[in-house]
């Protein structure tokens, strides 16, 4: 069955770690890789609004070259860039202990990746492989692999995915929100208090697919 694990690494030459500390309200999730006669070049997508000064971090991040928006979408846009370091984030090699890679997205330092590996030798395998680099490796979380780990983990309807989007890019988690449930559902064209329960029904969802049920608190 092998094992699901959640992994920071920290690095100040990790792709695009220059630009992820310096926007660390922003989110970005790489997307994969491709190798050409000119190099290696990505694809990453940058959650948030503010692209102008995550396009200004990118100029000046020394890990990357040639960024070039190449689409746009609400809240979300996708940048192709060209790689100018030598660390990786995920070693090809791992792929060939068998190590899959579900995701990989920003924190405020680095990266988090959540992988699968087949066995803890492929996953000391990684970790010798980050330590030869100087890669900070913490392993945030590591269970068994089960039937409900894999990409689809989160059973959010459209209407529910489509209300948490909406209250996210309009700050209504914000501190203080720049968003109500009043705004909210005029843009949606629904009741406010639709917009509630959509809202407590989504967020339960989530809550009860991510939190480990042995560690549920003690009532």
């Amino acid at each position: 069955m092998g094992f699901v694990a959640h992994v920071s690494l920290l690095h100040p030459d990790l792709v695009l770690v220059p630009t992820i500390r310096a926007k660390p309200d922003v989110t970005i999730r790489y997307e994969y890789g491709v190798v050409t006669d000119g190099g290696e070049r990505c694809f990453v997508s940058v959650f948030g609004d503010d692209l102008e000064r995550v396009e200004e971090r990118m100029a000046d991040d020394h890990t990357i070259s040639n960024p070039v928006r190449v689409a746009t979408f609400e809240g979300r846009a996708i940048y192709q860039l060209s790689i100018e370091t030598n660390l990786e984030i995920v070693p090809y090699r791992c792929a060939a202990r068998g190590v899959f890679v579900f995701e990989t997205i920003s924190n405020e330092k680095g990266w988090t990746v959540r992988i699968h590996v087949p066995d803890r030798e492929a996953l000391s395998a990684f970790r010798e492989y980050c330590r030869s680099w100087s890669i900070t490796f913490r392993v945030n979380r590591l269970s068994q692999s089960t039937a409900e780990d894999d990409d689809d983990t989160y059973f959010l309807t459209e209407q529910q995915h489509e209300i948490l989007s909406k209250a996210y890019y309009s700050g209504y988690f914000e501190i203080p929100r720049r968003a109500s449930q009043n705004d909210l559902a005029n843009q949606l064209g629904i009741s406010t208090s639709a917009v509630s329960q959509r809202i407590r029904r989504a967020v339960a969802e989530l809550i009860e697919s991510t939190l480990e049920n042995d560690r549920t608190p003690d009532r």
